[in-house]
């Protein structure tokens, strides 16, 4: 018997899918829904995040799920350590979940259905290859390869380094250093995640501000930009004010707001040495929406209460000196190797058959 469109249609989505998922992406009755499908639709369109997603289910079998394969644990903790009519205000009218996009950015954005808020998972490879170049680790770290690491997170905010990392790692990092390098993305996701329902909550999401913005950005100049949708904008304002709540409003423990603010202000730094790079080569023209990464790393610093153990020089003197170190060297390096950060593919920690790096995998060949 001859299928019909729609179970042709339905034929993308399975190597990826479950079968439920399947019939809600084609069905749509709610946000949850209409997220399922923004997801599926991004894997789907992208054969490299096709492959990615495939490897992830084939691994997983018959308890496969796209949907729970994204975290959402960082919405849900700063959700629950809201006062309860805040927290409850939150559930009944935003929908949340982390979204697989090489635009390394937190969105919110109305729908049909309701708001719905996302985290791109790519961020976690920028965090984390920032974190293996300029981070303190119990071992010892060869300067080459931290200098890689951040030219890798680097290229991810620029959208030119594959997000494959499942599959070809980038090199090999001992377990002891991969713990360390992992402990700040949560908690900087917290914030990330609190920041966007600090819009919320604060009154600052208008439906008459409403902007086009790219869940995936075209990985050649010949194509154009993927699936965009309508996200809401703000003030520099409202940006400052939402950084500040997504750390004043939530009830935490002295430990856990010691490392969300902490870990934000880490995050602002490394914001700063990318933008500093994007600047040099898109010079920004006219108002910019959002505040410079080293205004809002600033009002942090000036607006949240210092607290027993704060390391006011780190904080005050050395990160701004290591942002300002690695800006200026970034822009000199880029500027004779241009191509190396425009080029679309992958880098490495190091050269192959060497412990940094192991034998270099051949695409199609050691991994799928």
């Amino acid at each position: 018997m001859e299928k019909t469109p729609i179970e042709i249609q339905k034929l993308f989505y399975r190597p990826i899918c479950n079968e439920e998922e399947i019939d809600r992406i084609f069905n749509i009755q709610n946000a949850q829904d209409y997220l399922l499908k923004l997801r599926a639709d991004t894997i789907v369109d992208h054969m490299r995040l096709f492959r990615v997603y495939r490897n992830k289910a084939i691994e997983q079998g018959d308890k496969w799920s796209l949907e729970k394969s994204f975290e959402s644990d960082h919405f849900v903790n700063f959700k629950n350590r809201l006062p309860p009519d805040l927290k409850q205000n939150c559930e009944d009218n935003i929908t949340c979940g982390n979204i697989f996009s090489n635009e390394v950015n937190g969105f919110i954005f109305p729908t049909k259905f309701g708001i719905i808020t996302t985290i791109s998972d790519s961020m976690r490879y920028f965090i984390e290859f920032m974190n293996l170049g300029l981070l303190n680790f119990t071992e010892e770290v060869p300067q080459h390869v931290r200098l890689n690491a951040l030219r890798i997170a680097i290229r991810v905010m620029l959208q030119t380094e594959a997000l494959d990392f499942k599959m070809d790692p980038r090199g090999i990092i001992p377990k002891v250093i991969q713990k360390e390098m992992y402990h700040t993305y949560p908690f900087q996701a917290q914030f990330l995640a609190g920041h966007e329902y600090a819009h919320f909550l604060l009154g600052h999401l208008d439906n008459t501000k409403i902007e086009q913005k790219h869940l995936f950005k075209a990985m050649f100049k010949s194509q154009e930009d993927y699936r965009k949708i309508g996200a809401y904008t703000v003030s520099q304002k409202h940006e400052f004010e939402a950084d500040l709540a997504s750390i004043t409003l939530p009830n935490y423990t002295d430990v856990e707001k010691q490392f969300v603010y902490e870990y934000a202000l880490l995050w602002f730094a490394y914001l700063a040495i990318y933008e500093a790079i994007e600047d040099y080569l898109v010079p920004p023209i006219g108002y910019q929406t959002h505040p410079s990464a080293i205004s809002r790393y600033q009002n942090l610093l000036d607006k949240v209460p210092k607290y027993k153990g704060f390391n006011v020089k780190y904080y005050t003197k050395e990160l701004p000196d290591i942002v300002d170190k690695y800006r200026t060297f970034f822009i000199e390096d880029i500027g004779y190797h241009c191509d190396s950060y425009e080029m679309y593919g992958s880098a490495y920690l190091d050269v192959p058959n060497t412990k940094w790096r192991g034998k270099e995998l051949i695409d199609r060949v050691d991994y799928y």
